[in-house]
């Protein structure tokens, strides 16, 4: 399976509609800084994952060349990958917790997104660095909000895989994650595991 959308021809991901009543997992937030502090604002539901309609594979093929092809180490930069797609001052911000059944607030924003495509499987490494880690949602407007530095925790990280993976610069696969499973924990073998460490140790040593 191949991504319907052609290499370098710009297919925005879909918005999903307008869900500011509802509590949503992935969301696409405008971000304004000042000195102080940053400004988020919810403009929309949107996927991260998917080969059609994620974002992630999305800005991961604005960068692929037809050279690239598995084993292949990428980076998404989500700022700067958003910027050079014409979405200047945007962001991906997760709802890690969005069915909890007690009151939880958890809002992560998702800074970069690190990948291993191999042998039809994506292992990717995110970082993040947490908006909101187990607040109150009643003292807190999830939609808009201010964060200052002092208030954000970071760095923080997560990982998963996607099936689905490069080759010759095309985008193989689904790219979706696995459906819920006691065995769907992230296997890596040594180059891949070495790859994620080397990125997240120059996170911690920044």
């Amino acid at each position: 399976m191949t991504c319907s959308a052609k290499l370098f021809k710009i297919v925005w991901p879909p918005l999903i509609g307008d869900h500011r009543r509802e509590t949503v997992m992935y969301a696409l937030y405008d971000k304004i800084r000042n000195n102080r502090s940053t400004r988020y604002c919810f403009r929309d539901q949107i996927s991260l994952f998917g080969c059609k309609s994620g974002y992630i594979p999305w800005l991961l093929k604005q960068e692929l060349t037809v050279d690239s092809t598995q084993p292949l180490k990428w980076r998404v930069n989500v700022e700067r990958g958003l910027q050079n797609m014409g979405q200047d001052n945007r962001t991906f911000i997760i709802d890690l917790k969005p069915n909890s059944t007690e009151p939880n607030l958890s809002l992560y924003e998702v800074l970069d997104v690190w990948g291993y495509s191999d042998s039809g499987w994506t292992p990717i490494l995110l970082h993040l660095q947490g908006l909101f880690v187990d607040e109150n949602p009643k003292r807190f407007d999830r939609h808009r909000f201010v964060r200052r530095p002092k208030q954000i925790d970071h760095p923080i990280f997560s990982m998963m895989y996607l099936g689905g993976t490069v080759k010759n610069g095309q985008l193989k696969g689904r790219w979706t994650t696995p459906g819920p499973s006691p065995t769907n924990s992230v296997l890596l073998w040594p180059d891949a595991f070495r790859y994620f460490q080397q990125q997240a140790q120059s996170v911690m040593n920044e």
